[in-house]
């Protein structure tokens, strides 16, 4: 059966334009709806209930990937989600005992004793954040993705609904914090019943087999993933040990992932099925011009928007988050060159091979460069030194993972990615980014309009002119990867 790759990369596309959009409009509302100091306690939060779940999730959604995508009947499917489940809840509770015990520390550490009010929030969300990250995977390999559209845009929705709710009966940060914490309880409960409604069943039994099987596979994954995860909070962990928590909300929003990362999010979760079918059937060269093409379509839109972001920051800034978060902007632009980095998962190939403790090596030379230059940066270059030792590590372990990539399979390392096409997209994005900012600095449309909405105007006009010139070559690659393979 052909699969529409594309077409279900526009499907994910599409929800997660949805739901990222309600999510950034949630950061703009409580960004000026909550104080600094409050925004910067519920940035240090979710950021130590990251660090642990990554590090209880030892991997595991990544391998239901590789799991489900190889298992012969549906049996072998309700066995192992079975065994996935009740793997992941014991864990996830585990996640949420250890947060609660650890809570003096992390008050010490962050010397903000606004923290001890949010026990439960610490308790409680590592298990919904862990079954929540579980859902699309699922879907995606049943082939459900409307499903998973419906499920994460009413999920995005409840939890902009609960700010202007809490705005307008003004119940304050606390009343906020619980509402937070309730809607994500009951949609990770909602997760159980959708699971138990594809698989056909879902039981909680302890397959010893299974389970030495599954984490074999994942446990180097959660490894590097949570390596990977200390080399981009490593900042924000220097940041909150130096700086108040005001300016750890500043720091945080500037360094926050903008939406546009969905469209390589999205081409990985539909790319990793198949490059599994392909690469298990020796196509390695088919794998990796699969890969090539999809790369270079998610490039084209992220150098895009890294470019625009990078010319007009001080105007995003302000617009999304407010003039109180401008002296971010240094750290925003440093992030705008780390937004390049994420055309696509570097590990991608190495993940479908099965040899994830590879991966696990790149990432953690790469951690140990953040960690010998994260300090020493901030000493040298302050606020934004963080910042660029994150660019330095993660370009690091994205090499690395490429060089391996290229020896496990046997590709050179000129043809792992199409290099030359990646240039020349680069290439016509930095002249239309230096056009446009000398236009923004010599035209003054903001004396009519504003800095912003001038700013808006010539974002326009650069879209359309480039989507203009590189149509052909959308156009090209969109109808490869829609109709080009078959796995």
């Amino acid at each position: 059966m052909k699969q529409s790759i594309a077409t279900d990369a526009v499907k994910l596309t599409a929800s997660k334009i949805i739901t990222m959009t309600i999510s950034l409009v949630s950061v703009m509302l409580l960004s000026r709806f909550r104080t600094l100091e409050e925004y910067g306690t519920y940035s240090q939060l979710l950021m130590v209930i990251n660090l642990a779940t990554t590090v209880f999730l030892l991997g595991l959604p990544n391998s239901i990937n590789y799991f489900l995508a190889r298992a012969d009947n549906n049996e072998q499917k309700q066995k192992f989600l079975s065994v996935y489940y009740t793997l992941n809840t014991i864990l996830s509770f585990a996640a949420g005992l250890v947060l609660v015990l650890s809570t003096p520390l992390i008050v010490s550490y962050f010397d903000n004793s606004l923290i001890k009010n949010f026990i439960y929030v610490l308790a409680i969300f590592p298990w919904a954040n862990i079954v929540l990250n579980s859902i699309q995977n699922v879907c995606i390999v049943y082939k459900k993705t409307n499903q998973l559209m419906i499920f994460t845009i009413l999920n995005s929705a409840f939890l902009l609904l609960i700010i202007l709710m809490v705005e307008a009966f003004n119940w304050g940060f606390d009343g906020y914090m619980i509402l937070f914490v309730v809607v994500q309880a009951a949609f990770a409960l909602s997760v159980y019943i959708i699971v138990k409604k594809l698989a056909g069943k879902l039981i909680f039994i302890p397959d010893k087999q299974l389970i030495k099987n599954i984490l074999s596979f994942s446990i180097p994954m959660g490894l590097a993933s949570v390596v990977g995860t200390l080399s981009i909070e490593l900042g924000k962990l220097v940041i909150g040990k130096f700086y108040s928590a005001a300016e750890f909300a500043i720091y945080t929003n500037a360094a926050k992932e903008l939406p546009v990362t969905l469209i390589a999010s999205s081409f990985t979760a539909v790319l990793i099925p198949q490059l599994v079918r392909l690469l298990k059937d020796n196509k390695n060269e088919e794998a990796v011009r699969l890969w090539g093409d999809a790369t270079s379509l998610s490039y084209i839109f992220m150098c895009f928007f890294a470019t625009g972001f990078f010319v007009f920051a001080p105007e995003v800034i302000s617009l999304l988050y407010s003039d109180k978060y401008l002296p971010g902007v240094p750290v925003f632009k440093v992030f705008c060159v780390v937004l390049l980095l994420r055309c696509t998962y570097f590990g991608m190939i190495l993940n479908s091979i099965g040899r994830t403790k590879l991966i696990f090596y790149s990432s953690t030379a790469a951690l140990v460069l953040n960690l010998l230059l994260n300090y020493p940066f901030y000493l040298i270059f302050g606020f934004i030194g963080p910042a660029i030792a994150t660019l330095i590590s993660i370009t690091t372990v994205d090499v690395s993972q490429l060089i391996v990539t290229s020896k496990s399979i046997g590709v050179s390392f000129n043809k792992i990615l199409p290099w030359r096409t990646l240039g020349i997209i680069t290439i016509i994005n930095i002249f239309m980014g230096i056009a446009f900012a000398f236009i923004k600095v010599y035209v003054s449309i903001d004396t009519f309009s504003g800095d912003i909405i001038e700013s808006i105007i010539c974002g326009f006009v650069w879209g359309v002119l480039y989507i203009y010139i590189m149509f052909r070559f959308i156009k090209k690659k969109w109808n490869l990867l829609n109709n080009g393979y078959n796995a």
